[in-house]
């Protein structure tokens, strides 16, 4: 019988986390690299779940106070964020607006994106109307996600 303790993979949760959590606290790539390092991986997908689990409540923890007090309350926002938009149909174009879901991830792309300078809402609407020509996040069609999304893509 093999007695070695099984380990389970990173999930795509906790690597957007540790990425948002590395631009929230402005860690240089040495920073972050010697963070991995003491973990023996060079790239967070290589992490287990558990190492990523232990790495998230360490940079937790470099947070300022404000932000870690306040971030179960953010989460739960941020989740529910856009979902008063809901699901919409465009008669006129036949076509489906964005869905919440789909305004969330482009915003999550948007902040977590390294090739990003100014990671708030204001660039990211400048961003999206210049990919679009729509003026707001509320008018985005579905065509438009793909094209927002394949663009902070290839910044």
């Amino acid at each position: 019988m093999n007695n070695e303790k099984l380990t389970m993979e990173i999930n795509k949760k906790q690597i957007t986390k540790i990425h948002w959590l590395k631009n929230t606290l402005n860690l240089s790539d040495e920073e972050y690299g010697a963070a991995l390092e003491s973990y023996g991986v060079a790239t967070s997908k290589d992490l287990t779940y558990e190492q990523a689990a232990d790495l998230i409540k360490k940079l937790v923890r470099l947070l300022p106070k404000e932000l870690r007090e306040n971030s179960s309350q953010r989460r739960k926002d941020a989740k529910q964020k856009y979902d008063e938009l809901g699901i919409r149909w465009n008669e006129k174009l036949r076509e489906h607006f964005a869905t919440p879901k789909q305004l969330r991830m482009l915003e999550a792309m948007w902040m977590i994106s390294n090739r990003v300078e100014h990671k708030n809402e204001e660039a990211f609407k400048k961003f999206v109307k210049r990919i679009s020509g729509k003026e707001k996040l509320e008018w985005l069609m579905m065509s438009d996600v793909r094209k927002i999304k394949k663009a902070i893509e290839s910044l």
